[in-house]
């Protein structure tokens, strides 16, 4: 399972998906194909990210490449419990060029409070995350 060329220290489930640490410090959460994502798994996946970092600051790589739907409300309530997390910068995998489109619009309104990017490559997304300084 490893993210982009690295080996998996921790792995847990999460409601959409499977959160893991690998040994460069990157937390990955790979979202199930088909999955739809609901308001009611933003707590869940914030205090996962908090359970596998034990609360350090962390960098983290999400793919949502298989995600089948997430409403506004889902979005912006994953979005606002994970700005008070633990996350220093958040790099985020598409599967489209129209999903990249629509995501760094999606962004450029919502505004996180930590640097968040969109990829649509693997390798790319973790090498810009692992860059970012912890001051973001």
């Amino acid at each position: 399972m490893g993210g982009y060329g690295e080996a998996v220290s921790k792995t847990i489930r999460t409601p959409v998906g499977v959160m893991w640490l690998d040994d460069a410090g990157l937390l990955w959460h790979r979202l199930d194909d088909g999955i739809t994502v609901r308001v009611e798994h933003a707590d869940a996946i914030r205090d996962a990210v908090i359970d596998l970092s034990e609360g350090a600051p962390v960098r983290v790589v999400v793919d949502v490449s298989g995600v089948k739907f997430a409403d506004r409300k889902a979005r912006d309530a994953i979005a606002s419990s994970l700005d008070d997390s633990n996350e220093v910068a958040t790099a985020v995998i598409v599967g489209t060029p129209i999903s990249l489109a629509l995501g760094t619009l999606f962004l450029r309104l919502s505004r996180p409070k930590r640097p968040v990017r969109l990829f649509l490559d693997e390798a790319e997304a973790a090498s810009w995350v692992a860059g970012v300084p912890a001051s973001g």
